[in-house]
């Protein structure tokens, strides 16, 4: 399967559930729309964190932040606000939750 970045129209509705930037010292932060891309690329080819494509930041950068959104809530919020956009999905795309490399069908 080949793998989609966000489109702008699509990041306007993510973003504003990702958590917000910290003020940070040292080496600056990844941008919160890589970091995304990256943890949608995992969850989108089934390849292991540790196959995640540099550009989107390293693995355990990806991974933390992914966990960062399931402990927010974030993923289920944009899932709302994607419906309510009028975004429409098929049963393979929200019927399934992966966790790291395995999926199971959302009872």
């Amino acid at each position: 399967m080949a793998f989609r970045e966000i489109d702008n129209d699509l990041w306007e509705i993510v973003q504003k559930h990702l958590p917000p930037r910290k003020p940070h010292i040292g080496r600056p932060r990844r941008d919160p729309r890589d970091l995304f891309n990256g943890v949608l690329y995992v969850l989108s080819t089934g390849c292991t964190w540790s196959e995640v494509p540099a550009k989107y930041g390293t693995k355990s950068t990806v991974h933390r932040y992914h966990l960062e959104l399931c402990e927010r809530g974030a993923y289920q919020a944009i899932f709302l606000d994607l419906l309510r956009a009028g975004y429409e999905f098929k049963k393979g795309e929200a019927g399934r939750c992966a966790i790291g490399n395995l999926q199971a069908p959302v009872q």
